[in-house]
């Protein structure tokens, strides 16, 4: 691994939220050209680290998933991108 590539790609979104304040993770999926998956993945760790807020979630449909193909932008770099193809969620049913 690089070192400081966590911190690039943080800092990156971080000044993303500062100039606009609010965005979705679509938006910033477009700005980043990165899937809307990838983009949650970024949110949630900032989010961890008490960076970020996040004040709204939206429900999916059973079978759905955030990077379907109905809610997530195409990524050429998706072979990059630390999300899996299925998100494994606890407690979930298998």
């Amino acid at each position: 691994m690089i070192p400081g590539w966590k911190e690039e790609i943080e800092g990156e979104y971080l000044e993303f939220l500062r100039k606009r304040h609010t965005a979705t993770p679509a938006d910033l999926a477009a700005r980043f050209d990165v899937s809307e998956c990838c983009a949650i993945y970024w949110l949630t760790e900032l989010a961890r680290e008490g960076r970020i807020r996040i004040p709204a979630v939206e429900f999916l449909e059973e079978g759905e998933t955030p990077c379907g193909p109905m809610n997530a932008l195409g990524c050429r770099r998706k072979a990059h991108c630390p999300v899996g193809e299925v998100a494994n969620v606890p407690g979930e049913r298998e």
